[in-house]
């Protein structure tokens, strides 16, 4: 399933993922701006604000009608941080039209909606509707409150915030609560007339669509878009910090939430990027890890055990869901197991297996629109643009001396451990 890609406008970037693979045509609009502390609240909310209406459907109930009446069709919006960047997302997907009564074209309907949702909101006087961002602040007010309730994610974004407190992926994804009284209609509009000047923007589209006609579409909704898009700004870097954080937080949990946060410092993001997935998959992301057979299994000293590996930012975070009384037990044979990955002390059988379990991951991304976009649009990110197929002979030229290479470079910069009070 290739990409095409082509550059719309300055800054604005068109990927074609033309495939007769699904019955839905799926489009995915992303907007990227660096991430900082003064705007990243207000980044949060626009795309809500956007999807509750438009000039031509002023309202949700205007925009839930056509989307029913279009075979049910569905409209998204979020906010994200991905590396150093966040990214308000946009999406709508409906059936290709060749699976309707009557041929309709809804793909090209619902690239007019997309535009006008993300082009031409509902104003008044000018700026956003009043009442919409009031309500709207509320909702977000409320999401940024139940960050607390899922203890697994929080730790996570806990250990992921005190890691990298002088980076800009340190910030929280959906801002802060105590800047939502200061934003209003008018600062809140200036600043979505500033993104859409400056964000570095991408649009997926897939499906089997007609790409000339889909290309002279956005150019039509594009065209008259005032951009300042500077190619050359970019995001701080990661902190020069190296000294060990031990994180220690209290609440009232019966299970306590152990993450512990390595970063490859002496690595570049692409050259060590595919030794690095191994090694994540081996250490903790299958069933078969290291982590899931010694620390669970084994020992039994956790409910949950995982890894990840964050390629944008070359982290890879340990979680564990343990006995609040067997930390130390907990963190000990944890280390074990980072210990032994830069021994060595894994078999040709381990690498195998992460391989095969790796090499099914992605080609199942093929069975779905979302992960495919998701996935091309982080290789974007990085620079890297690969195929599937291409990704998977990446992987199966990883050989165990470059995983122990990367091990090697992985340093543990923090322990952080949510418990009870």
């Amino acid at each position: 399933m290739d990409e095409r890609i082509l550059e719309l406008f300055e800054g604005i970037t068109l990927h074609f993922i033309n495939t007769k693979r699904f019955k839905t045509d799926f489009v995915a609009a992303f907007l990227f701006a660096d991430l900082n502390r003064e705007d990243v609240t207000k980044n949060a909310l626009i795309p809500a604000v956007l999807t509750r209406g438009t000039e031509k459907m002023p309202t949700m109930k205007d925009i839930s009608v056509y989307l029913e009446e279009s075979y049910g069709s569905v409209l998204d919006a979020s906010s994200d941080k991905i590396g150093d960047k966040q990214a308000l997302q946009f999406y709508i997907t409906a059936i290709n039209g060749k699976y309707t009564f009557e041929n309709e074209d809804l793909l090209s309907k619902n690239i007019d909606l997309l535009c006008d949702v993300m082009l031409h909101p509902k104003l008044e006087n000018g700026v956003f509707d009043a009442e919409y961002v009031k309500q709207e602040k509320e909702t977000l007010r409320e999401l940024i409150k139940s960050r607390i309730n899922n203890k697994g994610a929080y730790a996570n974004s806990r250990c992921i915030e005190e890691m990298c407190k002088d980076e800009p992926y340190g910030l929280y994804k959906f801002g802060y609560e105590e800047d939502l009284d200061a934003i209003s209609s008018e600062n809140l509009y200036a600043q979505y007339e500033k993104l859409l000047k400056t964000s570095e923007m991408h649009i997926y589209i897939s499906g089997d669509i007609d790409e000339e006609k889909v290309l002279q579409q956005f150019k039509r909704h594009f065209e008259n878009v005032e951009r300042h898009y500077d190619a050359a700004a970019q995001s701080a870097g990661a902190s020069n910090s190296h000294e060990l954080k031990t994180v220690i937080e209290e609440q009232d949990v019966t299970q306590g939430k152990l993450v512990l946060g390595l970063r490859a410092r002496e690595s570049t993001l692409l050259d060590d990027m595919y030794p690095l997935i191994v090694y994540n998959a081996i250490l903790g992301g299958t069933p078969s890890s290291k982590l899931f057979q010694n620390v669970r299994e084994k020992a039994s000293l956790a409910y949950t055990t995982r890894s990840s590996y964050l390629k944008h930012k070359n982290i890879v975070l340990v979680s564990s869901g343990i006995e609040i009384a067997n930390y130390e037990k907990a963190l000990e044979l944890i280390q074990k197991q980072l210990e032994d990955m830069r021994e060595g002390n894994f078999t040709e059988e381990d690498v195998s297996d992460a391989k095969i379990a790796l090499e099914n991951a992605y080609r199942s991304y093929l069975d779905e629109q979302t992960a495919i976009i998701n996935l091309y649009m982080g290789q974007q990110l990085l620079g890297n643009v690969e195929p599937i197929p291409e990704m998977i002979q990446n992987i199966e030229r990883v050989t165990k001396e470059e995983i122990v290479r990367v091990a090697e470079k992985l340093e543990l910069e923090i322990i952080y451990f949510l418990k009870n009070k």
